[in-house]
């Protein structure tokens, strides 16, 4: 049985102010420091090439170490999160992680496979607020499912040694996709497997990955 501290990150949504903390606003004015001509998050796609979105996202994580974003997350963090845990003590990830989704990201290499947060080193301790800055629907969202099928998934891909393929397969068989808006965020903790599909949308997702302890 599920304690609160995993029931409250069960592939729940977190409804925030998007007025008091307009993480979208900051990310686009970080961005038209090294890229001005970028004006709408879901055109990026027909402005950057692939190897310049790369730099625009570790400008962006990069400038998460900046007060006037460490100030904003920590409020942030400090309004929604204790209710989340218990009231218990936690920490905050340094830096965020930017996602910028294109349209066919699949064919330029950039589609995130399936995988869980232990299997990219996170411990299990870890919990993630997923916050798209753009509509995130259907294709171009992150694709998740519920714990139970993904600690049967992960069980099965160690013990019978599954291939990524495979892997893969089984997932996008199970998985489903998160709908949200700029004002919303997606709670999960590192068990659950999560990733995308091709983005047929016709606008670019952004969101950022952020992470308490």
């Amino acid at each position: 049985m599920l304690d609160t501290l995993q029931i409250n990150w069960d592939n729940k949504t977190l409804n925030y102010d998007l007025d008091k903390y307009n993480f979208r606003k900051w990310v686009q004015e970080v961005i038209n420091e090294k890229f001005p001509q970028i004006t709408e998050l879901e055109k990026i796609h027909e402005i950057l090439s692939p190897t310049e979105i790369v730099k625009l996202q570790m400008h962006v994580q990069n400038s998460c170490s900046r007060k006037e974003f460490m100030e904003m997350f920590d409020s942030f963090a400090q309004e929604y999160v204790p209710p989340l845990i218990d009231n218990k003590k936690f920490m905050v990830q340094r830096q965020g992680t930017l996602r910028v989704v294109i349209p066919n990201q699949a064919k330029v290499g950039r589609r995130l496979n399936f995988h869980q947060g232990v299997f990219v080193g996170n411990g299990r301790g870890c919990r993630t607020i997923w916050t798209p800055l753009t509509k995130a629907e259907k294709t171009n969202t992150m694709w998740i499912m519920d714990l139970e099928t993904s600690r049967q998934i992960t069980r099965k891909h160690i013990e019978e040694k599954w291939d990524q393929e495979k892997f893969e397969k089984e997932c996008l068989k199970n998985a489903w996709p998160v709908t949200l808006n700029p004002g919303q965020s997606h709670l999960f903790f590192q068990e659950h497997l999560h990733g995308n599909v091709n983005n047929n949308e016709n606008y670019t997702r952004v969101s950022m990955d952020t992470r308490i302890l």
